[in-house]
Formats: C-alpha cells, sequence, structure tokens
C-alpha cells in the first residue's frame, strides 16, 4: 500500500509541473554504496496507445499504467539479456512502440550511480 501511495504522489507531483517523466534513485539493496532505480513516472509523450484489455481510462491512470508497461519491457528485456536462450516473455509494449523520450525512461531503469 505504501508503494502504491508512493506512485500516486509521484505522478501527482510530475504532473503538476508539467515534466515528461521522474526517477527516484533509491540505495541497492544488492550493492552497497550504490544508488540504483527505485520508482520513477512517465508523463510524456506515448506513440503507441496500447491498454489493457480495452478499457477506458483517465488521464491519471493512463500515466500510471504506461509507466508500468515501461517497467514491464524492461524486466522482459533484462531476462533475455540474461537468457539469450529464453524467449522474450509477453510485455504490453515492444521496443517498436516507444518514442525517444520513452526509451530514455527505459534505459535509465538500468542506471546506476556510485554514492560519493
Amino acid at each position: 500500500m505504501l508503494l502504491e501511495n508512493f506512485k500516486e504522489h509521484l505522478a501527482l507531483s510530475v504532473r503538476s509541473i508539467q515534466w515528461s517523466y521522474a526517477i527516484f534513485w533509491s540505495t541497492s539493496s544488492t550493492q552497497p554504496g550504490v544508488l540504483s532505480w527505485g520508482e520513477g513516472y512517465y508523463n510524456g509523450d506515448i506513440k503507441t496507445r496500447k491498454t489493457s484489455q480495452g478499457v477506458e481510462l483517465n488521464f491519471d491512470q493512463i500515466g500510471l499504467q504506461r509507466s508500468e508497461q515501461l517497467r514491464e519491457l524492461y524486466k522482459s528485456l533484462k531476462a533475455v539479456e540474461a537468457s539469450p536462450q529464453t524467449k522474450r516473455r509477453s510485455a504490453a509494449l515492444s521496443p517498436e512502440d516507444l518514442t525517444d523520450t520513452e526509451w530514455y525512461y527505459l534505459v535509465c531503469m538500468s542506471f546506476v550511480f556510485n554514492i560519493g
């Protein structure tokens, strides 16, 4: 529940200042002294609007859903990278569906930074 509240607050903040996205970096649970992707919200241009099961979404839900779709695509691509013989699992989006800004947001999920 706490994570969902955080996502909603992050989304509200990003929309209120009209940013394309926001990324929350946090300390890594697997690598001490490293910042890694904590959470994010995508609010930018969308090349292909793919929604789950044809459900009508309001403006707030679209950004939350797109952020989740981008995370699912990242996990799918990462799984193939780790084990190339495995078939890429199905995600709502494919790489061809992304704008340049969406690609940047997706690639940021792999960034890590040394603290200090």
